[in-house]
């Protein structure tokens, strides 16, 4: 008798079991199906800079409040993020601080930073990159955000000197990185405008002859206009 029950018990767990695995492959499959019909609906955007596509990672040391620290450009997207709903837009800007043209730039990203920047509806995040000249250094990068006494940003001016205010965004170490080949740089400055989901919604250089062609023409069109 009790190896009756023993075997029937025996039975009935593997009737359970059997059960359980069967399900999980029901539901397996009905995930799997959901997924391709996700993809098949709406793929994921390709990798790059053009307007639509996601923005290449970026992967650095950055510097804020007086140190440097972790930036992950992953970190702060929203992959879920849907048109409409609320999020933080994530404005790049490419820079060489070796560059004359880039020095100017300081008071024009000054200029917009306290409507957009400082209300926390964009994350500004300055890119250094080196194209220009082969000596930089992170204490350049530093000084030419904050405007320090320090002479070699455009090459052999001191940095305190550079239009604009003190930056009060994160500037990025990419001097020694893949950052400029991943993002194909046309030159410096060079700026885009991500939707909170990360994708490419502005591209400077492909708005050089319409009335888009700045940043700040780029935040209030995409901020404001469309809101």
């Amino acid at each position: 008798m009790k190896t009756d029950c023993t075997t029937r018990r025996a039975l009935f767990e593997d009737e359970n079991a059997d059960a359980r695995m069967g399900a999980t492959f029901v539901i397996s499959a009905a995930l799997t199906i959901a997924l391709v019909f996700v993809w098949i609906i709406a793929p994921p955007a390709s990798i790059g800079v053009s307007e639509g596509q996601l923005a290449p990672e970026i992967i650095g040391q950055g510097y804020l409040d007086g140190e440097w620290e972790d930036f992950q450009l992953t970190d702060h997207i929203n992959f879920s993020w849907v048109e409409g709903a609320e999020g933080q837009w994530i404005l790049l800007q490419f820079i060489d601080t070796d560059c004359p043209h880039c020095w100017k730039s300081g008071a024009d990203m000054s200029e917009h930073w306290p409507i957009f920047g400082d209300s926390g509806a964009v994350l500004y995040v300055t890119i250094a990159v080196e194209v220009v000249g082969n000596e930089h250094s992170r204490d350049e990068i530093v000084a030419f955000k904050e405007k320090q006494d320090y002479v070699g940003c455009k090459s052999t001016s001191n940095c305190e000197n550079r239009p604009g205010d003190v930056h009060p965004w994160m500037y990025v170490d990419a001097l020694n990185s893949d950052v400029s080949d991943d993002y194909a740089l046309p030159g410096v400055p060079f700026e885009l405008l991500l939707s909170p989901d990360g994708i490419v919604i502005w591209n400077g250089a492909q708005h050089k002859s319409d009335g888009l062609d700045t940043v700040d023409s780029a935040l209030r069109h995409h901020l404001m206009e469309d809101a």
